[in-house]
């Protein structure tokens, strides 16, 4: 499920009149508007002098210039006629402006006070409070919607008006006449609608940017007060609905990480399949790994308990020496830290590059089914398979190359918490902590008997396959 698709549908119906039922007892926004002009005829100079249309002008937008159809008790509106639009003077006030400044200072909301439909309330500039009076236009009296004209275009929160404060540079204030919700106007300028009318005139500048004009002249579907807040309260319990799926969405996610996790600990543990008599025990394979092994050391102190039929082993006793190798040709595929994505353990892709422009880095030769494990932090899991031949990895990677093992059983094990975990422990250095590649041929692994190998990848295939497809439904 899209959540945020699904918000933009409830906004879409709510701007519409469709969210809500229309009652004969609210009246109409023509008399709603009505009553704005007869409210304000004594700041009718005022207005003006600020750069806004007189309330006593206020006429409605004709049905022809309508993007919509509304219900008949709605009006299409301009902005400005409803609100009081501006931003700072055209003075330059720097010289009151000080940094840090907390006690007996005035905050200034600048646009990185504005994020994601919230106020930041960690602010760095101020203005100190006795010359505060004086910079009247850029003062914030009371609740009104904050947004930058310059940058984050569209990007706004509602001021509550509950401290004093002061408009920063580029973010201008909407400040609704009585009668208008503020969380109204908010959730209509936030809908797909109210967005392309507040964008329609943006300037692609080196920071995008509009005017304040052009804020004032988006067109805007009023409908009496009363509806406004059935609206809001509509909205607000449905996002609160969707936010909760939301949530819940997070938390399956988390679920669905552990249980692969769990799934991993139970096949490294000889619980996740049944251990079956006929299979060759792994003390065999392991006479054939360590024959020609003269530095072979059969490991006592065990970390775990596993089935009987299973061997303790090294790491290294089961992956081929690492090899290097140099780039040939034109140009070669190089494998290094960025092409991995670490969420999923796999590589993205392999990057492209000229032979002549080869990183010192890249001599770790690589083939089809090599397991590349990141040295330098490896709590991040830059972990994945090798999924084709002529790869040449970075020197950042210990390079397993399973012998006598089943790859992919080999790969399972090293994305499991028991060897990422068990490895951390051996991390060294403060600004990139890293592991050797001893510590990783010297690390204790599981090994169960080859045909056991194989059912433990197909029932974690299995499992990993039905948890993927659970995955999909969340995005």
């Amino acid at each position: 499920m899209n959540t945020k698709l699904l918000k933009q549908k409830i906004l879409d119906l709510a701007i519409r009149g469709k969210l809500t039922q229309q009652l004969k007892s609210d009246g109409s926004a023509a008399d709603l508007l009505k009553e704005i002009c007869d409210r304000t005829q004594e700041k009718t100079s005022l207005r003006a002098k600020r750069g806004n249309p007189s309330p006593q002008t206020i006429i409605p937008l004709d049905k022809n210039e309508a993007p919509f159809e509304i219900p008949a008790n709605w009006e299409w509106i301009r902005l400005g006629n409803v609100c009081f639009v501006t931003k700072l003077a055209g003075f330059e006030y720097s010289d009151y402006i000080v940094n840090n400044l907390v006690e007996d200072g005035i905050p200034l909301f600048k646009g990185k006070n504005i994020q994601d439909s919230k106020l930041v309330l960690q602010f760095e500039s101020y203005i100190p409070e006795n010359i505060s009076d004086s910079l009247e236009r850029s003062q914030l009296r009371r609740k009104c919607i904050l947004t930058p004209y310059v940058g984050t275009i569209g990007n706004m929160a509602i001021f509550d008006g509950s401290f004093k404060a002061h408009l920063g540079s580029n973010v201008g204030k909407i400040e609704p006449f009585n009668g208008i919700l503020e969380e109204f106007l908010f959730h209509f300028l936030k809908s797909d609608t109210g967005y392309k009318q507040l964008t329609k005139h943006k300037k692609a500048t080196a920071q995008e940017s509009i005017s304040i004009e052009s804020i004032r002249d988006v067109f805007l579907p009023l409908p009496p007060l009363a509806e406004q807040q059935r609206v809001v309260e509509k909205i607000q319990e449905a996002f609160a609905e969707i936010d909760s799926i939301e949530n819940n969405k997070a938390l399956l996610k988390t679920h669905i990480k552990q249980a692969r996790q769990k799934i991993l600990d139970l096949a490294i543990h000889g619980k996740l399949v049944p251990q079956n008599k006929t299979d060759e025990p792994a003390s065999v394979l392991l006479e054939r790994i360590t024959r020609d092994n003269p530095h072979y050391e059969k490991l006592t102190d065990v970390p775990l308990e596993i089935p009987d039929s299973w061997e303790w082993v090294k790491l290294g006793d089961v992956c081929e020496e690492m090899q290097s190798a140099k780039p040939k040709g034109d140009s070669f595929k190089y494998i290094d830290i960025d092409s991995i994505d670490n969420t999923i353990c796999k590589i993205k892709a392999p990057k492209v590059i000229e032979s002549k422009n080869a990183p010192s880095r890249a001599s770790r030769y690589t083939k089809k089914g090599d397991i590349l494990f990141s040295l330098v932090r490896p709590y991040l899991r830059n972990i994945a398979k090798v999924e084709e031949d002529n790869c040449i990895a970075s020197t950042g990677f210990y390079v397993c190359s399973p012998k006598n093992i089943n790859e992919n059983y080999c790969y399972y094990l090293m994305i499991s918490h028991y060897v990422v975990d068990g490895l951390n422990q051996y991390m060294k250095g403060d600004n990139s902590p890293s592991i050797s590649s001893k510590n990783i041929i010297e690390y204790p692994i599981p090994l169960p008997p080859l045909a056991e190998q194989k059912r433990i990848v197909t029932r974690i295939e299995e499992i990993f396959k039905s948890l993927d497809e659970i995955s999909l439904h969340l995005v």
